[in-house]
């Protein structure tokens, strides 16, 4: 499993559409998640998202929809491959993504979105790093020492050594059970 962040930052939206309340929603394997709503031709929802995914998923979908008043409409998609998708340690400035009108599929599997719309969307995507192997790659993900597929680290390598007893939240719970125990 790892952790694919995404920040929905800003958008740029032709004229037409500035007039219109527009959320971006995020398509992850099952998962759905929405941003808030924002008027104006430059949108501004600067929200984060973070899925924990399975590493044989082939992409995503980003979804641009305006809100009407009976029911919403699509004005744009985007399906991006997680194999573009770059490791980091945190946040970076993201990149502006043209949406398109039509997903190309083969059965039912997404390939793509074509046919590109006049709306663009700024995102930070990114999967999060282990945070005991931040020292092995710098902010945007590039490598420093070793490759992520050779990095043998993880949290219990690091942490093997500690029994439960000495782990914070179990000394905290320990200290709990004695207070309660003393009080009765």
């Amino acid at each position: 499993m790892e952790l694919l962040s995404i920040k929905v930052k800003k958008g740029r939206l032709n004229e037409a559409a500035g007039a219109f309340h527009t959320y971006v929603v995020l398509k992850v394997q099952n998962l759905k998640s929405t941003t808030i709503d924002r008027r104006g031709s430059q949108p501004c929802w600067e929200q984060d998202f973070l899925f924990e995914i399975s590493a044989d998923e082939k992409g995503f979908i980003i979804e641009l929809w305006k809100k009407g008043l009976l029911w919403d409409s699509i004005l744009g998609v985007l399906w991006i491959p997680l194999a573009t998708v770059e490791h980091a340690t945190d946040e970076g400035p993201g990149a502006w993504w043209t949406l398109h009108s039509e997903v190309v599929k083969s059965g039912n599997e997404i390939h793509g979105t074509k046919t590109p719309t006049s709306h663009e969307i700024l995102l930070d995507v990114y999967f999060a790093l282990p945070f005991d192997i931040h020292e092995d790659f710098d902010c945007r993900g590039n490598q420093r020492k070793a490759p992520l597929q050779d990095t043998t680290h993880s949290h219990q390598d690091t942490h093997g050594n500690l029994s439960s007893m000495d782990s914070g939240l179990n000394m905290k719970e320990n200290k709990l059970r004695t207070d309660i125990l003393l009080q009765s």
